[in-house]
């Protein structure tokens, strides 16, 4: 394996990102890299694509390994690859290159996929399991703050279900000095954001519930006209699918009711969906046997679009810890180690040859 060539594409990746949806250049440097090092068969699928061995006679079951390779969006257009996307595509390379030529008694496919951070792209490399057979499918992600190299995972919830939420009230707009002339969604909005703690309160639920208030805008910056319209943005995060689905059910319920108590117009829109990353017990049990494993105590709070891939097949979604100093994921210092590059493809390497 030519762990040179795959830190220069893991530092050729980091040069160009690209937001979720855009990821031109980096889907073409990835087939590029693959084309070159490889035998494998080049096949699309959805906006990305996967890379298939095949062994005919194999008696194993087909694998499937799944590697996301979008960057984080920027506010002002910008992308950068604050969460180690051009990592894990780039060690999924390296465990290719670590199999090539070897007898793996089953077929494998290399997924590539675009847009995991709107959770967008697994939804649409869904087309995987319906032009091929798989029998398993497995995903990793980097995390800081845990030993480098050291494999974490967990049967059940991996990752949690979220949602993005956006709440619009539209009153009537008056003058400054007649309040009484209109309708203010001002009330309605206090209430509202007042009420969310309780409403989000986890002993309501089955396990971990979250509302997080992104942020909210109302009026203008016109001393003399009283706002008429707001928004509202949320998050709403829960550890069960179920839990997620009561407690926006429940947020809608008292948004509208609020709404039709002051006289408002009522909308609202969800972005960002993503289901619970469940991890079948047996492939977990799997992970945590061939990848040296760790039993992760409770569920990641972030979201991962893998769940998609595991509500149609069994599988598991696994962490690999990016060193105890490395700095958190999504921020202006954070950067894929290149050190983790060669333990990433190990664990995968593990998983197709046991």
């Amino acid at each position: 394996m030519d762990m040179e060539a795959v830190r220069a594409l893991r530092h050729t990746l980091h040069s160009c990102p690209e937001r979720s949806g855009q990821e031109t250049r980096t889907r073409a440097a990835l087939m590029e890299f693959l084309s070159k090092h490889t035998t494998l068969e080049l096949c699309p699928c959805g906006a990305g694509f996967y890379a298939a061995r095949r062994e005919p006679e194999g008696t194993k079951p087909p694998l499937a390994l799944r590697a996301d390779y979008d960057a984080l969006a920027l506010p002002g257009g910008g992308a950068a690859h604050l969460c180690g996307h051009d990592g894990h595509a780039a060690a999924l390379c390296a465990a290719a290159l670590s199999v090539e030529g070897a007898r793996l008694d089953r077929d494998v496919f290399f997924l590539f996929q675009p847009a995991e951070e709107t959770g967008a792209g697994a939804q649409d490399c869904l087309e995987l399991f319906r032009r091929e057979r798989v029998a398993q499918i497995y995903g990793a992600h980097n995390l800081p703050g845990l030993p480098l190299g050291q494999v974490f995972t967990r049967p059940g919830t991996f990752a949690c279900a979220s949602r993005g939420v956006t709440l619009s009230f539209t009153g009537r707009p008056t003058h400054a000095a007649y309040p009484e002339h209109g309708l203010s969604p001002a009330p309605a909005v206090g209430r509202l954001l007042c009420a969310l703690p309780e409403l989000a309160d986890p002993a309501r639920y089955g396990g971990m519930t979250l509302c997080t208030v992104i942020g909210a805008e109302m009026g203008e910056r016109a001393f003399g006209a009283a706002a008429a319209q707001a928004q509202v943005w949320l998050t709403l995060r829960a550890e069960r699918d179920p839990d997620l689905e009561l407690l926006f059910r429940s947020l809608i319920q008292l948004a509208a009711a609020l709404a039709g108590e002051y006289g408002l117009e009522f909308d609202r829109q969800v972005q960002d969906v993503f289901p619970a990353t469940v991890n079948d017990p047996a492939c977990a049990r799997r992970v945590l046997e061939l990848c040296c494993g760790r039993l992760l105590e409770s569920p990641m709070r972030w979201s991962e679009d893998f769940g998609h891939y595991l509500r149609r097949c069994p599988g598991a979604f696994f962490g690999i810890g990016a060193g105890e100093d490395c700095p958190p994921l999504h921020t202006q210092d954070y950067q894929y180690p290149d050190a983790l590059l060669e333990p990433t493809a190990a664990a995968f390497r593990a998983l197709l040859l046991g």
